[in-house]
């Protein structure tokens, strides 16, 4: 059972706080409502720009991660199409630098064109070197053009094309920073040997009088009404030519997504599994085959593919791939069912160990407004029968529901 302690300051920031003096470290996570979706069609990439942004210095400091190093910490960031998160890890003796560092750049970000340049520079390049010189680099540009329309998550987070960056503007990127960089917008979540009462002393030092600049994020978006699945034929750096197969599913607050992500590793989660097992392994189709399910805050995305082998055809291992779909709903493996389960109930006991990822889920589950589900996914893992997980995908994952992709390497 993880203990925590919640508060909010008047200017809207939310904070989330759990105490550990077992470990000599505090880890100050600090999560934005706002990601690849908050953009504007004209404008993608900018929540991805921004998290190296926000490591070009600002008002009170000039070399983020020189303070850092410093304090004998750590930091990094990620951020996806839902929310961008910043996290730091210090020695308890020098948490105050970090409140100082990760107040400093919510304030007052050192914004400016020389900045702004380097790092376009910076993420111009990734955009080519993942997209255009990886594998499958362009694969969720593809993906997500055929599964949505008016949905902004009809972009990855990367962005749509780099003209994006390389185009904006700094008055773009300042309104981007004002709108979403509030504190009103953020959850901070602090996990270590640092006390409540500390705590709450230094959050209302460093972070209470920095001003709201903007609303905070309602997370309204546009639906696709009338979607229809659909099916293309692509060219991409692929070794070999591939079927994909997507399905639209309930999002991570729906009871139902978790039986589908156990469901789903059960189908394609690894080189024992009845995709893998039969494609690669019995009939030779394919040099591999995988499946999953990714739960998302707004969406939910199952995908099965197989990578072809020399001479066969697409058509073929698009069928074999709807064959063992729909023959795993009648002959459900209880043995890996309930291997899926004990694997995924493992990790979640073992994850809390780490202070980092305690910091992570608190911030996220807080940031959903629903933080006792940190001490409640494990018993909902065990919860969750075959019978329903198969139901579950049995509804969801059906032939005519699913959009298809064939790829092609690029000559």
């Amino acid at each position: 059972m993880i203990d925590f302690n919640r508060f909010q300051l008047p200017n809207g920031l939310r904070v989330i706080h759990q105490y550990d003096p077992s470990v000599s470290t505090v880890v100050l996570n600090t999560l934005y409502n706002v990601g690849a979706r908050d953009e504007s069609p004209e404008r993608t990439g900018f929540a991805h720009l921004f998290e190296h942004l926000m490591f070009a210095g600002s008002r009170n400091v000039a070399s983020f991660d020189k303070e850092i190093e410093q304090a004998g910490g750590q930091n990094n960031a990620f951020t996806n199409n839902e929310f961008t998160n910043y996290y730091i890890s210090v020695p308890a003796e020098n948490i105050e630098t970090a409140f100082w560092l990760e107040s400093d750049r919510m304030l007052a970000l050192n914004i400016n064109e020389n900045s702004l340049s380097v790092q376009q520079g910076v993420v111009i390049e990734e955009f080519k070197q993942r997209c255009f010189n990886a594998p499958f680099g362009l694969l969720w540009h593809h993906v997500r053009d055929m599964l949505y329309k008016d949905s902004p998550y009809r972009w990855p987070t990367i962005g749509l094309t780099f003209d994006h960056i390389s185009e904006a503007k700094l008055s773009d990127v300042q309104a981007f920073y004002n709108r979403f960089y509030s504190p009103n917008n953020a959850v901070l979540s602090v996990v270590g040997n640092l006390n409540l009462n500390d705590c709450k002393s230094l959050v209302d030092k460093w972070f209470g009088d920095i001003p709201i600049t903007g609303e905070a994020n309602p997370n309204t978006y546009p639906v696709d009404d009338g979607w229809k699945p659909s099916r293309r034929t692509e060219e991409d750096l692929s070794p070999n030519p591939v079927v994909f197969l997507i399905w639209k599913g309930p999002n991570i607050k729906d009871d139902e997504s978790l039986g589908l992500e156990l469901y789903a590793d059960v189908l394609g989660g690894s080189e024992v599994s009845e995709l893998y097992e039969t494609l690669v392994k019995k009939e030779g189709l394919c040099n591999a085959a995988e499946c999953f399910y990714m739960r998302g805050i707004g969406e939910g995305l199952f995908m099965a593919y197989g990578i072809l082998n020399d001479g066969v055809s697409h058509e073929t291992v698009e069928n074999r791939l709807f064959e063992i779909i729909d023959s795993s709903f009648k002959a459900q493996d209880s043995f890996a069912f309930e291997s899926a389960k004990n694997k995924t109930y493992t990790q979640l006991l073992f994850e809390p160990i780490n202070p980092m990822s305690r910091a992570q889920k608190l911030a996220f589950w807080e940031h959903l407004e629903q933080p006792e589900t940190i001490n409640e996914e494990a018993q909902q893992i065990k919860d969750t029968t075959i019978e329903a997980a198969y139901s579950s995908a049995q509804k969801w994952f059906k032939r005519d529901n699913a959009s298809v992709l064939y790829y092609n390497p690029k000559k």
